[in-house]
């Protein structure tokens, strides 16, 4: 689904309030990484075939004929032209050659002003205090920059994977409830497009428990960033990938068809890592050092983190993996879904030993998505590819679906289950809609829908906190996060405890119904118009004005019975 877009959310995760260092700490390298750094750049400059430049065309083969697959190989010539120069600086410059200018003395050396420009030019004064035309001191802001800096407590943390164009970030969203907003409070450059995203407080090498975010990228590895960190470059940990010591086992790399260097050697990979794209990924619930991965290359891999190793291989799909989810309270017990239109349950310890000894449901199409009912231990939901969301009895291998939803008129590409409200599910698909269900009791009823203005939508996840329990984050193409308060929504709030009256929403029914006089289509209207007529049509004030703008709210569409 990423093919040919040019900026998106790929995937999203709530991280739980109170997690997040109030300050994070400002990232400075060690002399041992920067060294590792110049020699990895040295290795990179070494390992570039002779001669890569434009002449070189002819050297290369097309495997698939695509304009996207010939966009991608330029532009990946271009970047590892950059790191050959790059590499070639770092190598034939040393010490000597900057001893000179004295670099490491620069900053103390004698003498207030810094630069001067003629007799009569600009004068550049060490600080104002020696510059005799500035008569007031310096107010010291450092305590204001800590303050915008600062993550409450109260605040919610959002974790967004985003892409745009060739540029990967890991941004980190503080939602607000209390005053209804959303921003970005910083990034984090990654190193690979970003597939799916996973938080947990696991232990590191050195035994200290920190807030992590574990990222499954398109190449064979998955990244470990430290989340109480900002601008580091370089991940804390890497499960996997190539190895860059020399060491480890033949492979990776995508199996598809691909633009390719003739009779490249294939890279080495560190021993127990995956051979293609991580597509899912999983923390253990109760073991909290533990994590499970996805691939394209059809297998799940069980993890021990601060190890940085691999401890089990599955391979009881026959294509590619997708999705997968730990049980909630079955420590061994783990739910997968594949490409080969079959979800999985099974009881790592044995299915490790015995690919056989998986249980498993086949579905009408490729799965997309996977999830445990958090209120029912023996059930899960699976979401396909043509739109469709079945639920299983986790005791029946084979089994007919307890219910089948035709969700969706393009694949299903978001499914949440709420861990806090019973039976609230949301449903998100390419076809640009997010959809409500109640499942309570086995029973399926429509909610209602939501047609978002950024178009396709990749992802869903429902806020863990009780506070904000109908909360639903969703991201996808534009590179946008959305966030909803389901309440909003008048179904929502008859059929589940909101603690929330149709009286607090006066108003944003009778907006909505002012819309449709007009007759235009929903996409006319943007989600930040939407929420905007809703404070309005809630504070009392007109919530439209069709003269100056359209407005559109929505509550979700037809409500129950």
């Amino acid at each position: 689904h990423v093919r040919g877009l040019l900026e998106m959310i790929s995937s999203l995760a709530w991280m739980p309030r109170g997690k997040a260092r109030a300050v994070p700490n400002k990232y400075e390298p060690t002399d041992a990484e920067m060294e590792q750094m110049r020699k990895e750049a040295r290795v990179l400059g070494a390992a570039l075939p002779p001669g890569l430049n434009d002449e070189d065309e002819e050297d290369w083969e097309d495997m698939s004929g695509s304009d996207d697959d010939e966009a991608a190989a330029t532009a990946k010539a271009k970047a590892i032209k950059q790191a050959s120069k790059a590499a070639k600086v770092a190598k034939s410059m040393g010490d000597d050659d900057l001893a000179e200018y004295n670099l490491d003395d620069y900053d103390d050396e004698e003498g207030g002003v810094i630069g001067v420009l003629g007799p009569a030019g600009l004068s550049v004064f060490a600080s104002n205090d020696q510059d005799p035309y500035v008569t007031l001191p310096d107010e010291d802001d450092d305590s204001d920059l800590e303050e915008d800096n600062m993550i409450r407590p109260s605040d919610a943390i959002i974790l967004a994977c985003h892409t745009e164009e060739d540029a990967h970030t890991l941004d980190v969203y503080v939602y607000d409830d209390s005053e209804g907003t959303l921003f970005v409070h910083h990034d984090l450059m990654l190193n690979a497009f970003p597939l799916c995203v996973a938080w947990m407080d696991t232990a590191t090498k050195d035994g200290a428990v920190g807030s992590f975010a574990a990222i499954g990228t398109m190449d064979t590895e998955i990244e470990l960033w430290d989340l109480d960190c900002i601008d580091r470059m370089t991940p804390a940990a890497v499960l996997g990938g190539v190895d860059k010591s020399g060491e480890g086992e033949a492979g990776g790399g995508s199996k598809g068809k691909k633009k390719k260097k003739v009779n490249k050697d294939k890279a080495k990979l560190k021993e127990g890592s995956h051979k293609d794209a991580v597509l899912g990924l999983s923390w253990h619930p109760q073991q909290r050092h533990v994590m499970a991965s996805a691939s394209a290359d059809k297998t799940v891999k069980i993890w021990d983190v601060p190890q940085e190793k691999c401890l089990h291989t599955l391979t009881h799909h026959t294509d590619k993996v997708q999705a997968l989810q730990w049980h909630p309270t079955q420590a061994s017990v783990m739910l997968t879904g594949s490409f080969d239109r079959n979800a999985s349950v099974c009881d790592v310890r044995a299915t490790a030993a015995d690919w056989k000894a998986a249980g498993k449901w086949a579905v009408s199409s490729d799965v997309e998505c996977v999830a445990w009912d958090p209120q029912s231990e023996h059930q899960f939901l699976v979401s396909t590819d043509n739109g469709t969301v079945t639920c299983h009895d986790a005791r029946y291998a084979g089994k007919d679906p307890i219910f089948t939803i035709g969700a969706h008129a393009d694949a299903c590409t978001g499914l949440a289950l709420n861990p806090l409200v019973p039976g609230l599910l949301a449903t998100a698909s390419l076809d640009k809609s997010v959809k409500l269900w109640d499942i309570r009791g086995g029973k399926v009823e429509y909610m209602g829908t939501r047609t978002l203005d950024f178009g396709q939508v990749f992802c869903c996840s429902w806020c863990n906190d009780p506070a904000t329990p109908y909360v639903l984050a969703l991201g996808g193409k534009d590179g946008k996060v959305v966030v909803w308060d389901t309440v909003s929504n008048t179904s929502v709030r008859q059929s589940f405890p909101t603690g929330k009256k149709d009286a607090d929403y006066e108003g944003v029914d009778e907006a909505l119904e002012k819309m449709k006089l007009d007759g235009e289509d929903s996409s006319d209207y943007s989600d930040s118009e939407e929420e905007e007529a809703i404070q309005k049509a809630k504070a009392g004030a007109p919530s439209t004005d069709k003269k100056k703008k359209k407005v559109k709210v929505k509550t979700g569409g037809k409500p129950k019975k």
